[in-house]
């Protein structure tokens, strides 16, 4: 059974520890429930991921000074961005929007919050109280990172394979580690090319040359771990040494890599 939304306040130096995928305050979760859209917000936020938006819901109980100052910011911020993004304010008092509250736990949350929502269903930003220009902007992450954060919100192992200039294969250890029976369950995988202009936020924070020749590969872990950046003479035992290490192995106490 899917475990419910944890949502986690992270300082930008746990952003980088998570594969630095925002540069601001974010929400890395647990799985997301699909909610079938009810009220008018909840039916906004389903058509922003049809059409490919971010959708940003500003939570708040009280209109106070703080609500609309958050509120102005975000209206402020997000109008450079108005074909790529909606904003709705929710209030968490109207038991129309309970539905949205329980979802992404914020019922108890300090108001006014503001989560960050991509196209795929990817929490990459919580601000609570406050909000700056530069924090939305960095709300707004490349294809890759979105993808990552999707997929270690919902609990898998990410292994992200960055092709060099010579456009070099996988390393044959990356093929057999996702073949593992005791891995490829709970891996997903993905690739994306050093020299692509829209990955340069995330090479960036990856500390990844885009003039690189070789391929490399990262291995990521809930809740945003960077296990390890792979070169092509890497072997399976590698990664898998690399991942246990960093305790994100598994659970089970009879683990054969815990032997």
């Amino acid at each position: 059974m899917p475990r419910p939304l944890k949502l986690k306040m992270l300082s930008t130096a746990a952003i980088a520890a998570l594969m630095i995928l925002a540069g601001s305050p974010a929400a890395m979760a647990q799985q997301v429930q699909p909610l079938s859209p009810s009220s008018r917000t909840q039916k906004a936020a389903a058509r922003a991921a049809v059409e490919g938006r971010y959708m940003f819901l500003l939570f708040y109980k009280q209109n106070d000074n703080a609500t609309k100052a958050m509120a102005r910011t975000l209206n402020e911020g997000l109008a450079a961005r108005a074909g790529q993004a909606f904003l709705a304010s929710v209030n968490a008092n109207d038991p129309a929007e309970q539905a949205l509250v329980a979802k992404y736990e914020v019922g108890r949350a300090p108001m006014p919050i503001t989560l960050a929502i991509a196209p795929n269903g990817a929490v990459t930003g919580v601000f609570t109280q406050r909000i700056t220009a530069e924090s939305i902007e960095g709300a707004f992450v490349t294809p890759t990172m979105m993808f990552a954060m999707k997929s270690l919100q919902e609990g898998k192992l990410v292994l992200v394979s960055v092709e060099g200039t010579s456009q070099s294969p996988s390393p044959a250890a990356v093929r057999e580690f996702c073949a593992d029976p005791h891995f490829k369950g709970r891996l997903t995988v993905t690739s994306v090319r050093a020299s692509d202009p829209r990955e340069a936020k995330f090479l960036n924070r990856m500390q990844l040359n885009p003039a690189e020749k070789t391929t490399n590969t990262l291995l990521l872990a809930p809740p945003g771990v960077v296990v390890g950046k792979f070169g092509p003479s890497a072997s399976k035992n590698d990664i898998a040494a690399a991942l246990f290490k960093a305790g994100k192995c598994c659970d089970d106490p009879n683990c054969r890599l815990k032997k």
